[in-house]
């Protein structure tokens, strides 16, 4: 990876306000479910106040994004963080002070919503502005990995925080990040700003998902890119802790999270050290690795009553679940590497708005849709289906004339 990019005052600037935002994005829904299971919410209650936070995200991201292609970027990504470091604070101290209720909380994790929903298209539009097309891909790189660290350190951080002190606290200082987010955007350049003039908001807004519709290797990327979420969350958040309940327990389950999330960062590493030697036709190919924990799990539900060591699904399953995160990072990368380079200016950041609704909507769709099939089909057989499901749409992807055409010029 190039750390020199860091030298150039703009990006760093960035790249250190990304990744306060993030370790703040990791703290936030911790501290605030753990607030929200303090005031005595039940699991009903605390998916409400859990999904106040994902809706407006989920709404108000296509928003964001016409709103960084209008007005200057740095102006929404300093506002983001002025929202995000409120609500936090907010919460803070109404339960510091006795006043907290589980409506506030409801509000204020939306509140922190909104501010993502504004923060993260602004913020990955102004990328290309920042370093120009040279260095664009070691600073696609630099920045996945400030966000997967981020994330990372930001979850590990909530949960000590809550646990050694209170949920407060954690919110608190969740608040201080974004606050130190903040600090970092201001040294943005202030004439960063979109290129739409005048028209209307919906107009934009239209235009942009037109932008999206005919670009055929955009849609089609997108969908895979839906798909991977789809049958990830829906396989792996879902009859995962059913496997792991069935034979090494959450103990363990846990901690094949955590190796999960770390080969988020390998293959940011991995992704970057191909320095554009990867295309993106043939880099559609990794997600085909998310196919590999659906087939442990499925293995684990079918055998496991013959008695094999459920140390050994562990392991399976915990390189499973590395490997796929990996496989998501080398498709992911070179994926923004040739939206950056090749969607223009003007709609740049409503794109990153696609792309990151694709990725959320996928989520929970899957998380809702697996249950019902799995109890209809049985688990074994849905986990194979998401996993053909997976590898069919990446070989189809990856085959198709247009997504092989789309980086051919970037060298």
């Amino acid at each position: 990876m190039n750390w020199s990019l860091l030298r150039l005052p703009a990006f760093r600037a960035l790249w250190l306000g990304r990744l306060f935002s993030w370790v703040g994005s990791g703290i936030g829904p911790v501290a605030l479910a753990f607030a929200a299971l303090d005031l005595g919410a039940d699991a009903v209650q605390l998916g409400l106040v859990v999904a106040a936070r994902s809706l407006p995200n989920l709404l108000l991201i296509l928003f964001g994004g016409v709103l960084a292609d209008r007005l200057p970027k740095r102006l929404i990504a300093v506002g983001s963080s002025v929202v995000s470091a409120l609500s936090l604070a907010v919460g803070a101290l109404l339960l510091a002070g006795g006043l907290g209720t589980l409506p506030l909380l409801a509000v204020l994790g939306a509140l922190n919503g909104v501010g993502a929903a504004y923060f993260s298209p602004s913020t990955s539009a102004l990328l290309r502005e920042l370093v120009g097309d040279q260095l664009i891909r070691d600073a696609t790189v630099l920045n996945r990995v400030s966000m997967n660290i981020g994330l990372i350190v930001g979850t590990a951080i909530g949960g000590a925080l809550v646990a050694a002190f209170s949920s407060q606290i954690a919110l608190a200082v969740g608040s201080l990040l974004f606050t130190s987010a903040l600090v970092a955007f201001a040294g943005l350049p202030r004439n960063a700003i979109g290129a739409v003039r005048g028209g209307s908001f919906a107009r934009d807004l239209l235009e942009g998902l037109a932008f999206v519709l005919r670009t055929r290797w955009l849609l089609s990327t997108l969908i895979l890119s839906f798909l991977a979420q789809f049958v990830f969350a829906g396989a792996v958040q879902v009859l995962g802790p059913i496997a792991a309940r069935e034979t090494f327990g959450p103990a363990l389950w846990g901690f094949a999270g955590a190796v999960q999330t770390l080969g988020l960062v390998v293959g940011a590493v991995v992704a970057g050290s191909l320095r554009g030697r990867l295309r993106l036709a043939v880099a559609t190919t990794g997600t085909m690795a998310m196919a590999l924990p659906l087939g442990v799990l499925a293995l684990i539900l079918l055998v496991e009553p013959l008695g094999v060591d459920p140390l050994h699904w562990f392991f399976w399953l915990s390189l499973a679940l590395f490997a796929a995160s990996v496989g998501l990072e080398i498709f992911t990368i070179p994926l923004d590497v040739t939206v950056q380079l090749q969607v223009p200016r003007s709609y740049l950041a409503r794109v990153y708005a696609s792309l990151t609704l694709a990725s959320l909507a996928g989520m929970p769709l899957g998380e809702i849709v697996v249950g019902p099939v799995a109890r209809l089909v049985g688990s074994s057989a849905t986990l194979v289906g998401m996993a053909v499901l997976i590898v069919a749409a990446s070989a189809v992807v990856g085959l198709s004339r247009r997504v092989r055409n789309a980086d051919a010029a970037l060298g």
